[in-house]
């Protein structure tokens, strides 16, 4: 594996920036309207429906606008301020502008701004322009950089595009221009000579610059998938869901693979030089990676929200276990012991890398947010050792059903150990997880050895301290 890098960008952050459910008929907050210019840059223009004073943009995640956008309206400020990138103006103003370049690079822990296909194809990802109204400069300061700590939700947004190119949007094909309305965080907005295919559970827009030999199982793999998922789960997806697979080519070193769930769609990137050939290893990394984001759909499907990034160890620990089961399990013996001997030899040494700084809740602070993945995988894994008579999907049924009985349906810690009390795991099994997640560790090697043990997982290692195999949970739809 230390050839494949695998970096995944999921929508953890989603929930606290959701756009409010406005009738397709109702006015907008504010238009958006964005395009190239001749130099091929873009133009980014708003006009607001009401004067504003001050905005924070609700994906500020990442600092990268303060070296891609440039303001070209007069009587305002644009910049980094308070861990957010603001816009304050001089007096009350309804329009303001940027020249910006589109960013193609991958984000931590965020979208992709604009996605390039090799066939010509790109994905704009609307959320990126979504703004939220303040006061002034001093109440986006009183935040203390966390923007669930405002009652005011972003503006409702139209976003304007127009394109000489089909433009598909939530699986529709649009000619000319198109005026979308973003709604719970944006999606993508994909312009280019791909067409949608449609299949039982999913519409694809598929980069045509993928490798045959992808192209040639790249649906009856996702079908598969699909398909499993809805056996495990106990239903299908309401809609349709649509994926975007983007290939970056392979000129790049090994295995690379970014990428998030939105609402109904999958946004994938794909590239590296390990496709340049059919590959077990390959093909194996990108079926989990699919499977991983899928599962991100299902565990959202029933109106359920993740909470922030000291708990995001609970859906991509188990997206990450439910996608490597769902994979091995269309394996034979001999593939499917490799495949889960390599990746959870990795998780387990990435975890505890990341547990010998400090608990799991804080590894997001201390910018290793794919500890989420190796750690909350193992812990997934363990709570489904725990129920016996239950199985992880099953437990996180009940946990979205717990989830959507409240008033503000977040996915959290406290849920999730609710949950296990509700199906029967003893106090000692949940604090052996609290231990992972939250507690300053001297041996975090022996302590999650302790909880593999502790759940039935019976970890093997090897005599230089390597996990060599473990007692899986393999998932199989018959």
């Amino acid at each position: 594996m230390s050839r494949h890098h695998i970096l995944l960008i999921i929508a953890m952050l989603s929930a606290c920036f959701a756009l409010s459910a406005l009738a397709e008929d109702s006015p907008a907050d504010a238009t958006v309207e964005i395009g190239p210019t001749d130099t091929g840059d873009w133009h980014v223009s708003y006009s607001f429906a009401e004067p504003q004073t001050a905005l924070a943009f609700a994906r500020s995640r990442n600092d990268y606008r303060s070296a891609t956008w440039t303001l070209e309206t007069d009587d305002a400020q644009f910049g980094r301020a308070f861990d957010f990138d603001v816009i304050v103006f001089d007096k009350p103003t309804k329009q303001v502008s940027f020249s910006i370049i589109p960013l193609t690079s991958a984000l931590e822990a965020d979208y992709t701004p604009f996605v390039t296909f090799s066939d010509g194809g790109l994905a704009i990802f609307e959320g990126q322009f979504s703004l939220v109204p303040f006061e002034d400069l001093d109440a986006i300061k009183a935040l203390e950089g966390d923007l669930t700590n405002t009652e005011a939700g972003p503006l409702s947004m139209d976003v304007k595009v127009a394109s000489d190119q089909p433009i598909i949007v939530d699986g529709a094909v649009h000619e000319g221009s198109l005026t979308h309305r973003a709604k719970n965080g944006g999606t993508y907005i994909y312009m280019g000579n791909s067409e949608v295919e449609t299949f039982d559970s999913f519409a694809v827009v598929l980069d045509q610059g993928l490798p045959d030999w992808l192209q040639a199982r790249f649906d009856s793999d996702l079908g598969k998938i699909f398909s499993a998922l809805e056996t495990q789960w106990g239903f299908e997806l309401e809609d349709k869901a649509t994926v975007l697979l983007a290939f970056k080519g392979t000129s790049g070193e090994g295995f690379s693979a970014s990428g998030g769930a939105l609402d109904q769609l999958l946004m994938m990137e794909v590239g590296g030089s390990a496709f340049a050939e059919a590959s077990f290893n390959s093909l194996s990394y990108l079926q989990w990676f699919f499977a991983h984001e899928a599962v991100h759909l299902f565990q959202t499907a029933e109106g359920a929200e993740f909470a922030g990034d000291s708990d995001a160890w609970i859906h991509e620990g188990a997206a990450n276990t439910m996608a490597y089961a769902i994979i091995a399990a269309q394996l034979g013996e001999e593939d499917r012991q490799k495949f889960l001997s390599a990746v959870y030899a990795n998780s387990f040494d990435e975890c505890v890398a990341a547990l010998e700084g400090g608990p799991l809740n804080t590894v997001s602070e201390r910018d290793l947010f794919s500890a989420n993945y190796a750690c909350g995988d193992l812990i997934a894994q363990a709570t489904d050792g725990f129920l016996k008579r239950k199985t992880l999907f099953e437990f996180w049924n009940r946990l979205i059903q717990n989830a959507v009985s409240l008033d503000q349906p977040r996915i959290n810690e406290t849920l999730y150990f609710t949950t296990m009390q509700l199906f029967g795991s003893t106090r000692a099994q949940r604090d052996k997880i609290r231990t992972i997640v939250e507690d300053e560790l001297d041996d975090p090697a022996a302590a999650l050895t302790d909880l593999l043990e502790s759940a039935g997982l019976e970890p093997e290692f090897d005599g230089k301290g390597n996990l060599v195999k473990m007692n899986w949970p393999v998932y199989a739809a018959e």
